[in-house]
């Protein structure tokens, strides 16, 4: 009952629609026994293995079967069709390999979206085995129309006892993208793709995908598909060693995670008697993820090396880059409770300060550096995530994952206090009298200093876990930067006349002074991305030298990491000195403007935007 009808109880739909389906839903369910064969389920059984029986029995069918005969006349489900068997494409046919074809046929059941809207759109993006794949956005609405084919290499692994073997999951994440172009990460679920094996046909699943954040735990909707091994195994591996296989990982997984979890509650219990302030510090081990999994907080980040990613500072800037989700912007009362995976992160293209700091802390530690994610205070007492390198000498170094800016030691630094500091192999309790960092001593491979977690105990951990969704490839920016730039400059000229006709101003361009600015610009993100001040005396050479005698010049720069032109021209009109500047009127007055977008991976974006002007001064 809960698996079918809670994501109507929590969605936003209209509150009629709601309860005619729920109703329905109820009916079908009490008349036909299944609400009592489901409770007696789940009180001898787990949750899983009441779905999966679900799904064989064909519940969510016969309920659809009764709402297409309602008085609604309209389906919230629908029986996926029936797709004839899909080839390998000729273009990945290569002798020898073997591919996981991962089919999505349908989704269904995407309640919040019941009123179809064109303007909004889905997509899928799956991984397996490091590999990522994205599927064509689709209309956001309740039943989104999903037709993709997924082929993932397993040439690595094409060797009948390394597949079975093989603890690699299929990841599915959806991604809401608004008419505003906001996305939001809708919902994640996970598959074991091993389930095919011994099936020489496939394996067609129904799975539920399930929210994040405040909705994480509530199915938010269905998918379809059909996963499959092509060509298929010349021998099909037994149900009966398959069922073993699994059942054996997953007993060993709930021993290790037994064992670690006792071994943290005589770790954290030595922790608190060693100071009575150790109860106020922000010691965090555990954090959820975006499937609404227990995970080490070591899980969350793996070293990440990148071709696209040239520098340390080269990552800082490329990650500063990628939006901040406004609701969980640096300075809240408390670090979130779940975090997001770096694939989640990256597909949506926007995230907490958490999710910025475990992708640069990963990027740091694939340029060797001794990378940690800090977790303490700010200056104004508010909790907060940052990261850290230590040097040779133990001296670090702290970066801003949402600015990009790094702090050394005589820098006014933002930060208050520290209270334990982690990577993928290590977890340090800062155990000090102080955690102020004015006060902190940065050895951490001293016990009196800093309580670690054993790295075996870690190491033990990641050994149950699958770790090879950790080594994402990024995915190289695909825009036309100079292109792009020529079209909003069109664009923003525009915006701009008309803004000054309002004043009743007329407006006159001066190309060359536009050009002029292209100098300034690069001194700008130079500065940014490297973190040095570049002298800008060509650029002040050739202004004075351009500018008439007797004429003023204005320029204003700004820096945003979005496309939106409109956006852009908004925010810049709430500067009073931009404002000012493009409202000017004056004697020959001339204006200029030029962007400059400077591509990162992901489709991340830098784009500065100069305006100036040149006016007679009258005396």
């Amino acid at each position: 009952h809960y698996y079918i009808t809670n994501n109507l109880r929590m969605s936003g739909a209209p509150e009629e629609r709601v309860r005619a389906l729920k109703l329905l839903i109820e009916q079908h369910l009490t008349s036909t026994g299944i609400t009592d064969r489901i409770d007696r389920a789940l009180r001898e059984r787990d949750k899983d293995n009441v779905i999966q029986d679900i799904s064989r029995e064909n519940v969510i069918d016969k309920v659809i079967t009764e709402l297409k005969n309602s008085s609604l006349n309209e389906s919230v489900l629908e029986q996926p069709e029936t797709k004839p068997e899909i080839p390998i494409p000729p273009e990945l046919e290569t002798r020898g390999k073997r591919f996981l074809q991962v089919s999505l046929t349908q989704g269904r059941a995407f309640i919040d979206d019941l009123e179809n809207n064109e303007a909004a759109t889905f997509q899928l993006h799956a991984l397996c085995l490091g590999k990522r794949m994205s599927s064509k956005p689709v209309p956001a609405m309740c039943e989104p129309p999903f037709d993709e084919t997924f082929y993932f290499c397993i040439d690595q692994i094409q060797k009948r006892g390394s597949l079975i073997t093989c603890q690699s999951r299929l990841l599915l994440t959806i991604v809401r993208t608004s008419h505003a172009g906001h996305k939001h990460l809708l919902g994640s679920c996970e598959v074991d793709w091993r389930q095919c094996l011994d099936k020489t046909e496939g394996t067609l699943l129904n799975l539920e995908v399930t929210g994040t954040k405040s909705d994480c735990g509530v199915s938010v909707g269905l998918l379809t598909l059909r996963i499959k091994m092509l060509p298929a195994l010349q021998k099909r591996i037994s149900s009966e060693v398959l069922k073993s296989q699994l059942m054996m990982e997953k007993d060993r997984k709930i021993e290790r995670e037994r064992l670690f979890l006792m071994y943290t509650k005589q770790w954290w219990n030595e922790y608190l008697a060693l100071r009575p302030a150790h109860t106020d510090r922000l010691v965090k081990i555990f954090t959820e993820d975006e499937l609404g999994s227990t995970q080490l907080v070591c899980m969350m980040l793996a070293p990440l090396q990148t071709p696209l990613i040239e520098s340390a500072r080269h990552a800082a800037r490329f990650v500063s880059q990628i939006p901040c989700s406004q609701s969980h912007a640096p300075g809240g009362n408390s670090t979130s409770e779940q975090w997001t995976s770096l694939h989640g992160f990256l597909v949506a293209n926007n995230g907490d300060v958490e999710s910025h700091c475990l992708l640069l802390c990963s990027l740091l530690l694939g340029f060797s550096l001794d990378s940690y994610v800090c977790i303490g205070s700010r200056i104004k007492g508010t909790s907060h995530v940052w990261v850290m390198t230590l040097g040779e000498t133990g001296v670090p170094t702290f970066w801003d994952a949402i600015t990009g800016q790094r702090y050394v030691t005589g820098d006014t630094l933002p930060y208050k206090t520290i209270d334990c500091v982690f990577n993928d192999k290590s977890f340090y309790a800062n155990t000090q009298p102080s955690n102020s960092i004015s006060k902190i001593k940065f050895q951490l491979g001293e016990p009196v200093l800093w309580k670690a977690v054993s790295e075996d105990a870690i190491q033990s951990m990641r050994a149950s876990k699958d770790t090879s969704n950790m080594q994402i490839v990024l995915n190289p920016n695909l825009i036309d930067p100079y292109h792009s730039a020529a079209n909003l400059e069109h664009q923003l000229r525009r915006l701009i006349r008309d803004e000054r006709e309002q004043h009743d101003l007329s407006t006159h361009w001066n190309d060359n002074l536009c050009h002029l600015l292209l100098p300034a610009i690069s001194a700008y993100e130079i500065e940014r991305a490297a973190g040095v001040t570049v002298s800008n005396e060509e650029f002040q050479h050739a202004v004075r030298y351009a500018v008439p005698t007797g004429f003023t010049f204005k320029g204003y720069p700004a820096q945003f990491n979005h496309l939106n032109i409109r956006q852009i021209f908004r925010e810049c009109m709430r500067s009073e000195v931009c404002s000012d500047l493009i409202t000017s009127h004056g004697d020959e007055l001339e204006l200029a403007i030029k962007i400059r977008i400077y591509p990162y991976p992901e489709n991340v974006v830098a784009c500065w935007v100069m305006f100036a002007c040149q006016y007679r001064c009258i005396l």
